[in-house]
């Protein structure tokens, strides 16, 4: 029998690009699931085939008395509701992104005090925006200066609230800390940045110019983890682990510019592969590479490499970008 069946358990975001795989799983693994979303970034579309198993609570987390009322009777809470994008959205709106994500963790908390209900927080690589040390472990967020972002650092504090609510009232809790996650799911959006680099770049391969444009040099790096390997983690950890924190990722490390020539072979354009380096943003990291030894330890791995993820992952944008001339996918 499975872990979770019937388990109660709360999903915030739950109709967002993360959440919305995890309670696929969920529901498949038989838990009782609940799901709290303001629609803002998830869509009921993501979740419309579990409507008739799961309970939406439609509304946001900066509501404490809906917080209270959405935790009670929950025995795993997994918080992935946030204020998020890509770093262009990070630059727009700092200082309402920092108050929100750290408002609506304490909501969430408090509840969690009064109903005794374990915490899986879902926290993000961006804590280790000032890490000097690559691959980056766990502890280097004790020697690591602060985040420079206001989203970072709403990352930060979650963590934070996290630990201290443990060591005050015994508030049981995990911190599951994803390095670059993409995958089917996650379209662009209105402006470049606004969206996580992948499905950015999908959308300038399939319907841009020639050269291609990337933020930067291009010679920054990253590793990517595909989306279900993510929820994979996070439901693993869940299960067999708490009080603790890990990184989750895939330790190979990709430049951008390679990651770029991949976009482009796979949206099949004509032309030869060439980019242009536009103006990018001051706090684009030149480096951001997990160590993922701790779970690889603990029993975890990630499945999907790279290649295979951007396949499924260019097939599923390919069909969902709106068309801004098809022209250009065959060099016109």
């Amino acid at each position: 029998m499975s872990h979770w069946n019937r388990r109660p358990v709360l999903v915030t975001g739950g109709a967002g690009f993360i959440g919305h795989r995890l309670v696929s799983r969920l529901v498949g693994l038989g838990a009782d699931v609940t799901v709290v979303d303001d629609l803002s970034r998830g869509s009921r579309r993501n979740i419309s085939g579990y409507l008739d198993r799961i309970k939406l609570i439609e509304g946001g987390l900066l509501d404490k008395g809906l917080a209270k009322k959405a935790l009670s009777g929950q025995e795993v809470c997994f918080h992935l509701a946030a204020r998020i994008g890509g770093i262009g959205y990070f630059h727009r709106s700092p200082a309402m992104i920092l108050r929100d994500n750290s408002v609506m963790s304490f909501n969430l908390w408090d509840a969690a005090v009064q109903h005794n209900t374990k915490m899986i927080c879902l926290s993000s690589s961006m804590v280790f925006e000032s890490a000097t040390v690559f691959p980056t472990p766990e502890s280097a967020l004790r020697s690591s200066p602060p985040p420079r972002t206001g989203y970072g650092f709403s990352k930060l504090i979650s963590e934070y609230i996290a630990t201290t609510y443990n060591e005050e009232f015994g508030t049981e809790y995990l911190i599951v800390r994803p390095f670059n996650a993409y995958g089917p799911g996650e379209v662009p959006g209105d402006y470049v940045g606004y969206s996580h680099v992948i499905p950015d770049l999908v959308k300038k391969a399939l319907f841009g110019p020639c050269p291609l444009e990337v933020l930067g040099s291009g010679r920054q790096t990253r590793s990517f983890t595909y989306v279900d390997d993510v929820v994979a983690a996070i439901l693993f950890l869940a299960e067999t682990c708490k009080n603790d924190d890990f990184n989750v990722g895939n330790p190979e490390e990709s430049s951008i510019i390679d990651l770029a020539r991949k976009i482009w072979s796979l949206c099949e354009r004509r032309e030869k592969f060439k980019v242009r380096s536009v103006t990018g943003f001051a706090d684009d990291v030149p480096r951001r590479v997990p160590d993922v030894s701790k779970i690889l330890a603990a029993g975890w791995e990630p499945k999907v490499q790279l290649d295979e993820g951007l396949a499924k992952t260019v097939s599923w944008l390919k069909h969902r970008i709106p068309g801004e001339g098809q022209a250009s996918r065959q060099g016109g």
